[in-house]
């Protein structure tokens, strides 16, 4: 089993820029905000033996983010998330991979009714 630290809040050099581009998306009249926001970071041995024992995840919790855009009079209506490599290494036919994983969210203005 991996190891998983309890999640913290989207650090603030991380999440700031988001709101303060949701919130220069509101002041343009824009009906539509998108963001890509850091929502863990992974690292291990890949899926080779032991590796469940040797990854480790640190998590970031994008509520406080989620909930400050949405306090603009924004509504979250979709919500992906991919998994990106960021590094790969086998030296000494021992790998070690690391990725993140980013959540991509689109927010519509709350008097919207989408799509």
């Amino acid at each position: 089993m991996a190891k998983t630290q309890q999640a913290s809040e989207v650090p603030a050099d991380e999440g700031r820029p988001i709101w303060e581009a949701a919130a220069r998306a509101r002041e343009d009249g824009r009906k539509i905000f998108t963001c890509e926001v850091t929502v863990s970071f992974t690292t291990g041995s890949g899926m080779g033996l032991g590796g469940k024992k040797t990854t480790t995840v640190k998590r970031w919790d994008p509520a406080y983010l989620v909930e400050s855009i949405e306090a603009l009079g924004r509504r979250l209506d979709r919500l992906d998330h991919v998994w990106q490599q960021t590094e790969h290494n086998t030296a000494l036919n021992l790998a070690m991979i690391r990725g993140l994983t980013s959540a991509h969210m689109l927010f519509r203005r709350s008097e919207d009714p989408g799509s």
